[in-house]
């Protein structure tokens, strides 16, 4: 298991902030965009916890990662880190690693992104990645799904992205709040109006928690698309 210092604390919103941290023994870091890491707090003590987080960031040539996270009441990792956890603080770490990564030509098909809440994490590292090497696809569709336009997380690079990469665009969608400019109510309806325009079924991609993917999942299935061909997913709990 490596170690990493907390570098950064950054609150986003009240139940969502961004950690930064870096691994004082290595000058960069290696992974591949939509990877998670295992996180261990407090390594070494008996109360020590261990949870999954998709990264983030992107590869940059760093020693540095990334991670936004969602306050979950009661969850150990969760109430550690809002509650406890002090820039300075060591953290011990496994990975990156996994397989919810992005095919190695994006030319051939259109992709569909599904995230609510900090499942934006690995299609944030995936989109980041593309930016900054000018990565050739033929189209990606963000649906973000939140309860109101104060908890779209990184909005501000998803609305930068959009008007510097031809093909990319960015569909934020509003549960609880109508506001011009925003769809609103489920995610589900308005990926699924748009895949029905394509003459080809898009590989959409999931990330979030289960319940939001294994709808998501039965939807799709009832059209044709089938696991792992068409659909790819990264479940939070």
């Amino acid at each position: 298991m490596n170690l990493a210092v907390l570098t950064q604390i950054i609150k986003v919103t009240e139940t969502n902030w961004r950690f930064i941290f870096e691994d004082t023994l290595l000058d960069r870091i290696s992974f591949i965009p939509g990877q998670l890491i295992q996180l261990l707090a407090k390594p070494g003590e008996e109360d020590a916890v261990i949870r999954n987080y998709s990264v983030a960031s992107w590869p940059d040539g760093t020693n540095k990662l990334e991670l936004i996270i969602t306050y979950l009441e009661g969850g150990k990792m969760s109430e550690y880190l809002f509650k406890e956890a002090k820039v300075g603080d060591e953290f011990g770490y496994r990975g990156p690693m996994g397989i919810f990564t992005l095919p190695g030509d994006l030319t051939q098909r259109d992709i569909f992104l599904v995230a609510t809440g900090s499942g934006i994490s690995p299609f944030r590292s995936m989109l980041g990645w593309i930016h900054k090497n000018n990565i050739p696809f033929k189209s990606i569709n963000l649906f973000f799904g939140t309860r109101t336009e104060s908890d779209l997380l990184y909005k501000e690079e998803m609305l930068l992205w959009q008007s510097e990469l031809l093909n990319f665009n960015y569909h934020p969608v509003l549960s609880r709040e109508k506001k011009d400019g925003y769809k609103h109510g489920w995610v589900h309806p308005h990926y699924l109006e748009f895949a029905d325009l394509l003459d080809e079924k898009p590989l959409v991609y999931y990330c979030g928690w289960d319940r939001m993917i294994n709808n998501g999942r039965k939807l799709l299935a009832d059209k044709g698309y089938e696991m792992t061909k068409d659909i790819r997913v990264e479940i939070f709990g």
